[in-house]
């Protein structure tokens, strides 16, 4: 696999002496590099095996060119008249691609790309830099020089990489110009942007699916400790194995860890997480159940919420039952002995069946079931009535 940077080209300025302005960049490691092109400077700094620069017809790619190549001068001459009409051709960006590689003992590719003005050339430019890269490749991004809103799209690249072509992002680097001082360029990481992006698409995941498992190692990147973290896993687990009381002990063992607070960029998704996972406070197994049930009929996940509803509506019975002394509510045996007595409540076999269909893909056979599992409107319906009759959240 390969180390591939990937840099922008936008369009700028130039002195009057025809030169682009060079910056003497100062990394993390206290390491400098000089350079007119942020990305030159950074290809010396991390020696990828190959760079990739990504800029639009208009790009400044003359002035990148006359910086590195000295063949070719009428090939440059040509090559600067059309930056100055807007017509850079890919064909002219190859004839210089190996000179600018050998000069800057790098794997080069000069790849134009469109402006980006419309959801179709975004996609483009995104098709464009995949392209460039092959599963599982390391990344590194330079999001200096290209035009305004290319940054933003850069992050998206990132993200697109990431997932579609399970590349490693390296790093995300901004070389900040404006900050010189002293005669030093700082170069800025962008990496914590990747990260929140990471935790944005984590906790749409655990909105729509309730899964709290990607958490766990978004948090151990924040510095939290391992066996902390793992809680969040080893709840997960359970929850998704309807094993509700099971993973209520890794839940409260996170909670009376986290009890300071998180930090980081976990911070910032605290009060979300910790409404999810409030429902391990409940005192009765009904109560932790009925949440969860109302949880996954919420998001739309009618298999688990029918689980978990019958579940709850079984222990709610066992709990209210006081003719029979000394029920567990986690024995199969007595929950089996509590089923059968409220077998001829209507809605209990209505939810019942609903599961079984659910659970075993199969079509039911009673006409009720049938007409709940018609379509989606119609099941959200069902089960929302059974759970509001059978499961009242007021239940003590």
């Amino acid at each position: 696999m390969a180390h591939i940077l990937i840099s922008f080209l936008g369009k700028s300025s130039k002195q009057e002496n025809g030169q682009y302005r060079q910056a003497d960049y100062c990394f993390a490691d206290d390491s400098r590099e000089t350079a007119r092109f942020f990305s030159f400077a950074l290809n010396k700094h991390i020696k990828p095996e190959k760079l990739v620069i990504l800029g639009t017809s208009g790009s400044m790619w003359d002035v990148l060119c006359e910086q590195l190549s000295t063949d070719g001068h009428e090939q440059w001459v040509n090559l600067s008249e059309a930056v100055e009409t807007n017509s850079v051709s890919q064909a002219q960006l190859d004839d210089f691609s190996h000179p600018v590689g050998q000069e800057l003992q790098v794997d080069c590719q000069l790849k134009r790309i469109p402006y980006g003005d419309n959801l179709a050339e975004q996609i483009e430019i995104l098709q464009i830099m995949a392209s460039a890269i092959q599963a599982g490749d390391t990344i590194s991004l330079d999001l200096t020089h290209g035009l305004r809103h290319l940054p933003m799209l850069g992050l998206l690249s990132a993200m697109y990489l990431q997932t579609a072509r399970a590349a490693i992002i390296n790093g995300i680097y901004y070389g900040a110009l404006d900050r010189t001082k002293e005669g030093l360029t700082p170069v800025m990481q962008l990496n914590g942007l990747l990260n929140i992006a990471e935790w944005l698409h984590a906790l749409d995941g655990f909105n729509k699916t309730g899964n709290l498992a990607p958490f766990s190692e978004l948090l151990q990147q924040d510095g939290m400790a391992p066996e902390t973290a793992k809680c969040l896993e080893d709840a997960a687990f359970f929850e998704n194995t309807l094993n509700i009381p099971n993973a209520r002990a890794p839940l409260k063992k996170f909670t009376a860890a986290t009890a300071n607070g998180l930090t980081g960029i976990g911070a910032l998704f605290e009060d979300s997480l910790r409404e999810r996972i409030a429902w391990h406070k409940e005192d009765k197994l009904y109560q932790r159940q009925q949440s969860n049930a109302y949880f996954y009929l919420q998001q739309g996940d009618y298999l688990r919420a029918a689980a978990l509803g019958y579940e709850a509506l079984i222990t709610l019975a066992m709990q209210q039952d006081k003719t029979v002394p000394k029920l567990d509510p986690q024995d199969f045996r007595d929950r089996e002995k509590v089923a059968a007595m409220i077998d001829k409540n209507a809605d209990y076999k209505q939810l019942r069946n609903i599961r079984n269909s659910l659970a075993h893909g199969s079509r039911s056979d009673i006409v009720e079931t049938q007409r709940a599992l018609a379509s989606k409107a119609n099941l959200h319906a069902e089960l929302t009535r059974i759970f509001n009759t059978l499961l009242p959240k007021d239940s003590k």
